[in-house]
């Protein structure tokens, strides 16, 4: 995976950005995303936490989500509250996470209407 694909994932999800947002970074093609900080703002906002970390067996940077005051593990089953993602870097783990949350949300939304 890389960085084109997690933003790829994220548009397919529904997000866009907005006017006011500032936070926004661009790939070579010219489409925004979000930085690392708009990304864990969009997790707060939404009652989780996000921590990505480097895993240096690996090579990879892991992105995991939880609501706030949870424990994060890794291992927990992915649901509309909890996840797991791996990427080649910080950003593109992060972006593929909002990716996960907005798919989830939309399901969601989804289901109860």
């Amino acid at each position: 995976m890389n960085l084109t694909y997690a933003v790829d994932r994220l548009l397919e999800a529904g997000w866009l950005p907005m006017e006011q947002d500032h936070d926004l970074e661009r790939l070579p093609d010219g489409r925004s995303y979000p930085s690392l900080f708009a990304i864990q703002r969009e997790f707060s906002r939404a009652g989780l936490e996000l921590s990505v970390k480097h895993n240096l067996i690996f090579n990879c940077y892991r992105a995991t989500w939880a609501p706030v005051g949870e424990p994060l593990d890794p291992s927990h089953a992915a649901d509309e509250r909890h996840g797991t993602v791996v990427g080649s870097c910080e950003r593109e783990a992060a972006v593929f996470a909002l990716a996960q949350l907005k798919a989830a949300q939309a399901e969601s939304q989804l289901a109860t209407a």
